[in-house]
């Protein structure tokens, strides 16, 4: 008399589990995945004329604010209040590809904050990626 199951691995229970994991992942996808909106200004003369600021943020992580002297990313704030003037209607952080993407993120916020102390209007921050120089 033989008491041992079959010698098959029943797989049903495994496969089983799969499809559940596999549409739980199907399912958070989306949940995980986060998209940060970004703001263009409109492409109007009145708005890209001159009174448009340029900041440039390189791999290193420094910045240079219409193509003026390098500084530390850290400084950006206290600088950035001394040559934003209150007539200002756009700023462009431009910037390289090696550039970590939340680096680019808290640079946008950082002249968001700034804008918001010294100009009295709306600020459009726009967003552009350079080719290495």
């Amino acid at each position: 008399m033989k008491t041992a199951g079959s010698p098959e691995i029943n797989v049903t229970p495994l496969i089983d589990v799969l499809l559940v994991l596999l549409i739980i992942f199907i399912v958070m996808i989306p949940v995980v995945l986060r998209t940060e909106t970004v703001e263009l200004p409109p492409n109007t003369p009145d708005v890209i004329g001159g009174d448009s600021v340029a900041l440039k943020l390189d791999a290193d992580l420094s910045v240079a604010i219409d193509d003026g002297p390098v500084f530390p990313n850290q400084e950006l704030a206290t600088r950035l209040r001394t040559k934003l003037p209150p007539n200002v209607k756009a700023v462009f952080v431009d910037f390289v590809d090696g550039v970590p993407w939340g680096e680019v993120v808290a640079t946008v916020d950082t002249v968001r904050g700034v804008a918001n102390d010294v100009t009295a209007g709306d600020l459009a921050v726009a967003v552009r990626m350079r080719g290495v120089e």
